[in-house]
């Protein structure tokens, strides 16, 4: 077993920092409930992330340990810790229950229902790890929940006896068919990366062609697309809000691009943190819409 400071950086690299861009999705419910000025909720808002940055560590550290023979298949995954062999699963099994024991009892600490939204993405994504991954179609659905629960547990963790922030249904709409869009994506993209590889790697990929997930694509951007322009709609500032729906268009149609055109959508945040188009449109559209949300 080699150093502390060198098994803590294995650890914390099999957690995948660059997952956490996910969990940004708890701020969503921050900004467009308007209690981005308030500094209580912002703190609300910043310890639900971490919690679930470690509750997400976890559960990836768990699907490290379950498919280490399977990513030595994988030409990326391969190179992760526990598949290298670089970190012992001893070690990474007592760096889950240290996660899972802090994270759940922050969670509690902050609120019971902000407790049960941790505990219901827990038992999804163990779930997904153990036995839903091998179900077709099953196995994609989990993922998009997955960033639903993260969304609505952003929502919850703001709510406060003097603070009961609403959850919109058209806020739950618009991130169901993103998640589905970036879920399927995700399954495309590993399906043409991996070639002939990809079946020995995921079997669950044998049931899924091409064709079927086009379709099913290019259903979710349309869904994505008109449901933005319906919750613009139901706002106050409903030309203001439609001004931002340039910036949606290009974004869905310049990842769209990145997914038939290139293999960097396999993980959606490594899309957008390495495409910079579609990075300089997401922060045009978080300017235009605090524009709109917060007027000088």
């Amino acid at each position: 077993m080699g150093s502390k400071p060198w098994t803590t950086f294995l650890i914390l690299r099999a957690m995948r920092p660059r997952q956490w861009m996910k969990n940004l999705l708890l701020f969503a419910g921050l900004f467009f409930s308007r209690n981005l000025l308030d500094p209580l909720s912002v703190k609300r808002a910043l310890a639900g992330f971490v919690i679930f940055c470690g509750l997400s560590g976890a559960v990836y550290l768990l699907n490290d340990l379950i498919d280490a023979p399977r990513d030595r298949l994988h030409p990326r995954k391969r190179h992760r810790p526990i598949a290298a062999g670089q970190l012992a699963p001893r070690d990474a099994v007592l760096a889950i229950i240290l996660l899972l024991a802090a994270g759940l009892g922050a969670a509690l600490w902050l609120s019971s229902y902000f407790w049960i939204c941790c505990v219901a993405y827990l038992v999804l994504m163990l779930s997904y790890t153990t036995i839903l991954k091998e179900i077709f179609l099953i196995d994609t659905l989990i993922i998009a929940l997955g960033f639903i629960i993260r969304a609505v547990s952003g929502v919850i963790v703001l709510r406060t006896p003097d603070n009961q922030v609403d959850l919109t249904s058209w806020f739950v709409i618009c991130v169901l068919f993103l998640s589905l869009l970036l879920a399927f994506c995700k399954r495309r993209s590993e399906l043409v990366n991996l070639e002939g590889s990809a079946i020995e790697f995921r079997p669950v990929l044998s049931l899924y062609s091409l064709r079927m997930m086009d379709s099913v694509i290019a259903v979710c951007a349309a869904g994505c697309i008109l449901s933005y322009t319906l919750y613009a709609t139901h706002m106050e500032e409903l030309w203001l809000m439609l001004s931002t729906l340039p910036f949606v268009l290009y974004g869905i149609f310049r990842y769209l691009y990145l997914v038939y055109n290139s293999d960097v959508t396999e993980a959606p945040e490594h899309a957008l943190a390495s495409d910079p188009p579609l990075l300089g449109c997401v922060f045009l559209w978080g300017c235009s819409l605090v524009l709109v949300y917060f007027p000088a």
